[in-house]
């Protein structure tokens, strides 16, 4: 009886210990991530106030007036008997 409160005592003393130093590790290897790539921030440091404005798209139109014309056109459902 005494050897069974043994084994169940180290078994979960075995198990608290294994879920703490894996917190430790887990712990250092997302801080050398973190550090490695960059901590997710991958702006440059400005003064407060600092306003950048970055435009992706060109606000011209993408086809150029020499393409064709614009037709209209309208969708005619036609029913076969």
């Amino acid at each position: 009886m005494i050897g069974l409160l043994r084994f169940i005592f180290i078994f979960f003393l075995v198990i608290f210990l294994l879920g703490y130093i894996s917190r430790i590790l887990l712990h250092f290897f997302f801080k050398r991530m973190n550090k490695k790539y960059g901590g997710g921030q991958s702006h440059e440091q400005r003064p407060e106030g600092d306003v950048k404005v970055n435009q992706t798209r060109s606000a011209g139109k993408r086809v150029s007036k020499d393409v064709g014309d614009y037709i209209e056109y309208e969708e005619v459902k036609y029913n076969k008997k």
